[in-house]
């Protein structure tokens, strides 16, 4: 049982290793920098919005829209020449007002497609920064599980030579396997969990290489904070401040609708000699041709449509402006909750780097020792040993946890 336990436990540490191994082969080592401007050059998502923001301004050319020119001709068979025989060249106009309150707004959707395509920006820092330190977190965490491996695998080759020479029983040997196993399922996890943020990442850079990050330990973020912080410095405020804006324009330009639109019409005198039926007599307008024009007024008389979207208009000022303004409420409570979480993780943190860490190196050599001269027993040991591995374990998880909180923090600030 012994033999098949060992057997199993190679192999599971070969597979995990023989996978990692191979993707290491192809790896491409990169700092945080680079993997932010390479996912800010390569990103589909971020792409998608620059494209919208270049379809945006390119709208705004649609301000100045004019009705299309209407040409007509016109020939009565009963009349010599007048203006019924003529060739017309007719165009509408809508007060000037129209044309820039129009532009005005097609300039504030270009605004918003900006603020959506910074907030976009942002939150892909974000995410790659967030996704770069957990694979520091986890690849940390095969460290120390690595690590003690080793000690796992020494502690069972004492127990089995314990139990050869009858100095132990079999009791002390199972837990030893235990442990042995426990913490190959563990590195194995960990191993899963770090390939999993590398599809992350590799997704959010839009590439097939393996990143591996260039240092060599796991850091700690460092926390600049400000004491009294702007949310109007936080993209997502902007947009929402850039969608209030929106609404507002949009109310100008639908009252700009009250207002009476131009007609015009120039018309020259044009008869078709061979088009006379009735043989009237045209020679006494052989001389020449005349030109006359034609200017009107299209006054809106029935308004109650029109009223009806200005009051809509109107209605959605209200709601982007109570939007607005839930965005701020959430953003000052987002940011307080977690301030105090960041104060809690920053308490946490402080003890494992002045105490905690020391403290399992400690227990994991005394134990060592002490279970080599018969000191103390397995029990001890083995307990001895989960306590070193719970600790370094969670320095790593003080340490993504303060590392998260910093990030998000910074995100919401609108720092990169």
């Amino acid at each position: 049982m012994n033999c098949k336990i060992k057997i199993a436990g190679l192999i599971l540490l070969t597979q995990v290793f023989a996978s990692f191994s191979f993707a290491q082969s192809q790896s491409s080592i990169q700092s945080l920098d680079s993997c932010i401007k390479q996912a800010l050059e390569n990103n589909l998502m971020l792409k998608v919005g620059k494209v919208s923001l270049d379809k945006a301004k390119e709208l705004q050319g649609t301000a100045f829209n004019i009705d299309k020119t209407a040409l007509s001709l016109s020939q009565d068979p009963t009349s010599g020449g007048n203006p019924d025989n003529s060739i017309a060249v007719s165009q509408s106009f809508d007060f000037p007002s129209v044309y820039v309150a129009r532009y005005k707004l097609l300039k504030a959707e270009t605004n918003l497609e900006r603020n959506a395509l910074e907030l976009t920006r942002n939150e892909l820092i974000k995410e790659v920064t967030d996704a770069y330190y957990l694979l520091l977190y986890f690849r940390e965490c095969m460290t120390v599980l690595s690590e003690q491996d080793s000690l796992c695998s020494k502690f069972l080759f004492l127990a089995t030579q314990r139990l050869k020479t009858g100095s132990a029983n079999r009791l002390e040997q199972i837990n030893a396997e235990r442990l042995y196993n426990e913490n190959k399922l563990t590195l194995f996890n960990a191993q899963k969990n770090f390939q999993n943020v590398q599809m992350r990442m590799q997704t959010l850079l839009n590439t097939d290489a393996w990143i591996e990050p260039q240092e060599k330990d796991l850091p700690l973020l460092k926390a600049q904070f400000q004491a009294e912080p702007n949310a109007l410095q936080s993209p997502l405020v902007q947009m929402y401040e850039a969608k209030l804006k929106v609404s507002e324009r949009n109310v100008r330009l639908q009252n700009q609708q009250f207002i009476p639109s131009f007609d015009f019409s120039l018309r020259n005198q044009f008869v078709i000699k061979g088009f006379n039926p009735y043989h009237i007599d045209r020679s006494k307008f052989d001389k020449g041709n005349f030109t006359g024009f034609e200017a009107g007024l299209r006054i809106p008389l029935f308004f109650g449509e029109q009223l009806s979207r200005v009051k809509a208009a109107k209605k959605e000022v209200e709601m982007a402006n109570i939007a607005h303004q839930n965005v701020l409420l959430n953003w000052q409570q987002e940011f307080h909750t977690l301030m105090n979480k960041f104060h809690t993780a920053e308490m946490k943190l402080d003890y494992y780097l002045e105490t905690g860490n020391a403290q399992a190196d400690e227990i994991t050599r005394i134990s060592q020792l002490a279970y080599e001269k018969g000191e103390i027993n397995y029990i001890e040991y083995t307990q001895n040993l989960k306590t070193a591995i719970e600790i370094r374990l969670q320095y790593a998880d003080a340490v993504k946890e303060y590392n998260q909180l910093v990030i998000t923090i910074n995100y919401l600030q609108g720092k990169k």
